[in-house]
């Protein structure tokens, strides 16, 4: 028993010491780190609904990860306290996109590397996972030559209207699916939500014109992909 508490006390080191030099290089390589790692996000970054207080967060998220880092050191005592401290924080922004988590975990991993010191890891993660991103970018990589679009369309009710705009989508896409129907304007229409594949050469405007002819002009809608949009 008295060998256990022993063990603790050791690992405790209730008298560790961080000396000014040792915060401001570990805050300052996170922040320089993470800014490289935002850049990066925001080039890379082909959703619809950037967010540029994500970028912020990050940086953020790399500094205090590494102040916590350096705070806990090796006191076990510290460390359970800091669990418990943040377990009671919940997060209930849902993340849409998952490389945003894939961010989210390089900014924490930068921060507990500068945080424990390990600064040549730091560095070769963040140009190595930052290299990584921009060549998957820029050779477009699980691309394929189809793209997608999501249509809205208002129109009469009609007892086919999932059949009615067939000839259209055949035209101008490679595969169609009909995704959701709701009535509008007290019953007296419909508003369909259509998932579209179209080729590089799509033209929106002649999609449009043609659906229009269809439902009596009312009112049609091509929006970007499913992948980055809520329905």
């Amino acid at each position: 028993m008295n060998d256990f508490m022993n063990q603790i006390q050791h690992f405790s080191d209730p008298g560790q010491v961080i000396n000014a030099t040792q915060i401001s290089v570990c805050l300052g390589l996170a922040f320089l780190l993470t800014i490289v790692v935002a850049k990066t996000y925001q080039i890379t970054y082909r959703g619809v609904s950037f967010s540029p207080s994500f970028m912020i967060t990050l940086v953020i998220c790399s500094m205090v990860i590494g102040a916590v880092m350096l705070i806990i050191g090796s006191n076990i005592a510290r460390a359970f306290s800091l669990v418990g401290a943040l377990s009671i924080i919940r997060f209930r922004n849902a993340v849409k996109d998952p490389r945003d988590v894939a961010y989210i975990f390089l900014a924490m991993g930068i921060g507990m590397a500068c945080g424990t010191g390990f600064y040549t890891v730091a560095v070769a993660l963040t140009a190595i996972t930052c290299a990584a991103s921009l060549l998957l970018y820029f050779v477009r990589f699980g691309e394929h030559g189809l793209t997608e679009r999501i249509v809205r369309i208002q129109t009469p009710i009609t007892s086919e209207f999932e059949t009615v705009f067939d000839n259209a989508f055949k035209i101008h896409a490679e595969q169609f699916n009909l995704i959701s129907a709701e009535t509008t304007r007290m019953g007296t229409e419909l508003e369909l939500t259509f998932s579209i594949r179209v080729p590089q050469e799509f033209s929106a405007e002649k999609l449009i014109e043609d659906l229009s002819r269809l439902n009596e002009n009312l009112r049609v809608q091509v929006v970007g992909s499913n992948h980055v949009l809520d329905l």
